[in-house]
């Protein structure tokens, strides 16, 4: 996939955040020049652009985007604060103030925001895509909120690029009390727009015993995987301890480690 890196009509000067964010994504910057994004990508060849904003870098494919939002996060913190709604996630994985807790498979970020929030500490996520990494990274780094208890947890996250198998072959014994995956599904549950970008861009590689044994090297207290409710790859990994969502739709294969 061929993609640029350009900014907003109004223009952008260049300043030292930019070509941190440049080589952090490794692509090539192309001027504006006052020309639409469909000239810029005609004239490049490229199959799509990524405009550095002033609140995060945004990727344009066709009539797509993507970029940092942190909307889901958001819901997920405000039920709890709000109605004491206990979050599947958190209740899977045990968490607690003061866990350390390693996101496998960062994404959007929604789940390392959240444990963030429950955990009051540092959270380490690893994204395989350079893309994906780069524009979550830098998307979570200008974020500007005025509630706190959503900005806050967002500035402790540190965002990696790794595959993580090589990351986590690369940690000590006992180094996070919590190893999480959600790797994407093979077949989405809905046909949501803002992921449509991320499906195209994300590792689509099935979890492997090999990383499942890492993971239970790595971690002190809990390895804990995201799959489809009713799907086969629990039992493919070896994992009996599940935790069902309400609905079925989802669910959290627990390994405890003794």
């Amino acid at each position: 996939m061929n993609l640029i890196v350009t900014s907003p009509l109004s223009g952008v000067s260049s300043s030292s955040e930019l070509e941190e964010f440049l080589s952090d994504i490794g692509l090539p910057y192309v001027p504006r020049s006052g020309k639409s994004l469909g000239e810029l990508l005609r004239e490049n060849g490229a199959d799509g652009v990524i405009i550095w904003q002033e609140q995060g870098p945004v990727l344009q494919m066709g009539d797509e985007q993507f970029f940092f939002h942190p909307s889901m996060a958001k819901i997920r913190i405000g039920a709890y604060r709000k109605k004491k709604q206990e979050d599947p996630m958190i209740k899977a994985c045990g968490l607690k103030e003061g866990y350390s807790f390693l996101d496998c498979t960062l994404g959007l970020g929604a789940d390392a925001i959240v444990a963030a929030y429950f955990t009051q500490t540092t959270v380490v996520g690893i994204e395989s895509s350079p893309i994906i990494a780069a524009i979550i990274k830098w998307g979570m780094r200008r974020f500007v909120s005025d509630i706190s208890w959503l900005s806050e947890p967002i500035t402790r996250i540190q965002v990696y690029n790794s595959d993580h198998n090589m990351f986590l072959s690369q940690q000590k014994d006992n180094s996070f009390d919590v190893v999480y995956f959600d790797p994407m599904f093979r077949q989405p549950l809905l046909k949501s727009q803002p992921l449509s970008p991320l499906r195209k861009l994300a590792d689509p590689r099935p979890l492997s015993n090999n990383t499942i044994q890492q993971a239970c090297r790595v971690a002190r207290c809990r390895v804990v995987v995201k799959e489809r409710g009713l799907g086969e790859e629990f039992k493919r990994l070896g994992i009996e301890n599940v935790l069902s969502t309400s609905r079925d739709k989802v669910a959290y294969g627990i390994i405890n480690i003794s």
